[in-house]
């Protein structure tokens, strides 16, 4: 029974001190003079251009090098001073308001006609002028808050930053 005490102690021991230490690794946006920072961590996906290229690319952030400032897009270490622009999505309400109202306009039109089929109710002007402005300003407001393009320069750059984080033994350190 003591050995048996003995061997699981030092198991639990050697499980404890033995510990990995795990690190955050991410991309920072940074603006000069600003503390506020939009992070992209590993594991999420980043639309970028490079300097030499045109095209955008969008690619999986696989790791993130802090010593050597380079970035693993799919697999491939690429510097991050080679990354020209990146493409940020804008949040949910702003984007999703665009096409909930396209949907306003479209039903609006839609129960119209179904009214006037089975009800007797008029289709007026107005009816036409509620689902159309409902569906051109939701159009104008998609393709208005569908991305915005952040080029990099010398008040905007790009960082890889690993943040080390260690289990502590005991308590208090």
């Amino acid at each position: 029974m003591t050995m048996r005490l003995r061997n699981t102690g030092l198991l639990l021991a050697f499980v404890l001190l033995a510990c990995p230490a795990f690190a955050q690794k991410f991309i920072q946006l940074e603006r000069a003079n600003r503390a506020r920072t939009l992070k992209f961590y590993t594991g999420e996906e980043l639309t970028y251009r490079f300097k030499s290229d045109q095209m955008w690319h969008k690619a999986l952030i696989t790791d993130a090098s802090m010593d050597s400032q380079r970035v693993a897009l799919d697999g491939r270490y690429w510097p991050i001073s080679d990354i020209e622009a990146v493409r940020l999505q804008y949040p949910g309400v702003l984007r999703a308001s665009g096409p909930m109202l396209m949907l306003f306009g479209a039903s609006w039109a839609g129960f119209s006609l179904i009214g006037a089929a089975f009800d007797n109710y008029p289709l007026t002007a107005q009816t036409a002028i509620i689902s159309g402005s409902g569906l051109v300003v939701g159009f104008g407001l998609k393709q208005l808050f569908k991305h915005r393009n952040v080029r990099l320069n010398e008040r905007r750059r790009l960082r890889a930053v690993e943040i080390p984080v260690s289990i502590p033994l005991r308590p208090g350190y």
